[in-house]
């Protein structure tokens, strides 16, 4: 490998366009300096043909510098010039950039996958930059992204590193990925990411409940006689159950649970991919003259889907929420904390109503209150009912006695008492807390909380925004 050190006019010298760094940023300060002082250390560059009869050089070290000296005016600057390989090039400029703060997450990972087009492996690209191996996994993740999606959101470049793995994380999946990146920079953008997650999963629910059915040979519907959707009865048929991966279990366990209730004779069953559920129907056992007028079934069918739409958002704002508070509160400073706490408590005393009614909670909200708390704090000793074994409730000694022995530790008793205050909340909050048409709605009362989560920083999505308007 030659190397030397000559002057070289600016005009000779050119960006790479393989540089990690896409913006060498505000350079006008090192421009200063090196009009008073010169430039201290010389660019490194590779050589990169002849233009116009003139030798070109392609810069691997010193882009800011390089671009200061154009804003200092200078003609010439100082280089050390290198017979570099593509993968030699690469790897010094991925290092040397590595080796700065500033540096995007994007950028790097940009780098990565630059050596890796190349053939250098992982192990190798971890071990000259000094990072781990999972963490180049991670950046190389990113890195696939496709170029449509980063175009997708003009702030994509300055996503945070966990929204860029969030993105990454729905690889083969471009529409997702562009939907996710779409909501980039706002507070929908990890209410999107968890409605991905969600649909994610009941495709694969879906896919697995088909697999079940078609090797146990269970009878499905004509395709003819398809309904527009979930709700609808199909022609000669009556709607019996919905099987659905928001209920427990795989739908191999869900259809023996129903088989075990009693004969459905003649019973066959349809797949709802989007909305991840199986619908059985039977044979209906009223002519169309006997049966309801259809004004009155249309009215059953809408209120079912107006239903089904606020579980949805009941349980997806509690997801949001509890994720919010397990990776927030742990880590809140004190007087936020403390004002927390102190409002939570009003409310949990008071109330948010016109008279001065604090919050009760009946089995089932004791149930959430302990399920809650274990979502966002280390869980405890027993979580599910386990009717087999005599568990029919969660408000059980084990966990009093554990929750007491959290509360006796003085370091850590202000985070618990919040914990607490937030679980009590969460267990108070069901679907029919949001339904305006259900008699415990409580609209005051989910405003008032939120008031206090968005003022310790929880981003309210525009689906509960709209959904807490009273």
């Amino acid at each position: 490998m030659s190397i030397s050190i000559v002057d070289i006019p600016v005009s000779q010298l050119e960006p790479n366009p393989h540089n990690p760094r896409r913006d060498v940023g505000d350079v006008r300060e090192l421009a200063d300096s090196i009009r008073a002082q010169g430039i201290k250390q010389e660019l490194l560059v590779t050589p990169s043909g002849d233009r116009d009869g003139r030798p070109m050089y392609r810069v691997v070290i010193g882009h800011r510098r390089l671009a200061a000296a154009k804003i200092a005016g200078l003609d010439m600057v100082p280089c050390r010039v290198e017979e570099l390989s593509a993968r030699e090039e690469r790897e010094l400029m991925l290092v040397e950039n590595t080796q700065r703060v500033d540096l995007t997450p994007l950028e790097e990972a940009d780098g990565y996958q630059g050596l890796l087009d190349l053939g250098v492996k992982v192990k190798e690209m971890a071990e000259r930059t000094g990072r781990s191996m999972r963490l180049v996994r991670g950046r190389l993740r990113i890195a696939s992204i496709p170029r449509s999606v980063r175009e997708a959101s003009p702030a994509f470049a300055q996503l945070s590193l966990s929204e860029l793995e969030d993105i990454a994380e729905f690889d083969g999946d471009e529409k997702a990925q562009a939907r996710l990146a779409a909501k980039a920079g706002s507070d929908d953008f990890e209410w999107q990411r968890n409605q991905l997650r969600r649909e994610r999963d009941r495709r694969e629910w879906v896919e697995a409940a088909r697999l079940w059915a078609e090797s146990n040979d269970l009878p499905m519907l004509p395709d003819n006689l398809k309904p527009e959707d979930m709700w609808a009865n199909p022609t000669g048929y009556e709607r019996q159950r919905r099987f659905a991966q928001d209920y427990p279990g795989p739908f191999s366990k869900q259809w023996r649970d129903w088989q075990a209730e009693g004969a459905h004779p003649g019973v066959v069953i349809r797949f709802f991919d989007d909305s991840g559920s199986v619908v059985a129907y039977t044979p209906a056992k009223k002519t169309a003259e006997e049966r309801e007028d259809g004004k009155a079934e249309a009215k059953r069918r809408m209120e079912r889907e107006r239903r089904h739409g606020v579980r949805e958002l009941a349980q997806a704002s509690a997801e949001l929420r509890c994720e919010w508070i397990r990776t927030t509160v742990p880590v809140l400073k004190a007087d936020v904390l403390r004002d927390m706490t102190e409002r939570l408590t009003l409310l949990e005393l008071m109330g948010a109503g016109d008279s001065m009614r604090g919050t009760s909670l009946d089995p089932n909200g004791w149930m959430r209150m302990v399920k809650a708390y274990s979502l966002f704090a280390r869980p405890l000793p027993v979580v599910d009912e386990d009717p087999e074994h005599g568990v029919y409730t969660l408000n059980i000694a084990e966990n009093a006695a554990e929750l007491r022995r959290r509360q006796s530790v003085p370091s850590r008793r202000g985070v618990e008492l919040l914990l607490l205050l937030l679980a009590r909340r969460e267990g108070a909050i069901d679907t029919d807390t949001w339904d305006r048409e259900a008699y415990q709605c409580d609209l005051k009362g989910l405003n008032a909380y939120y008031e206090v989560l968005e003022s310790a920083g929880y981003a309210v999505s525009d689906a509960e925004r709209k959904g807490l308007e009273q």
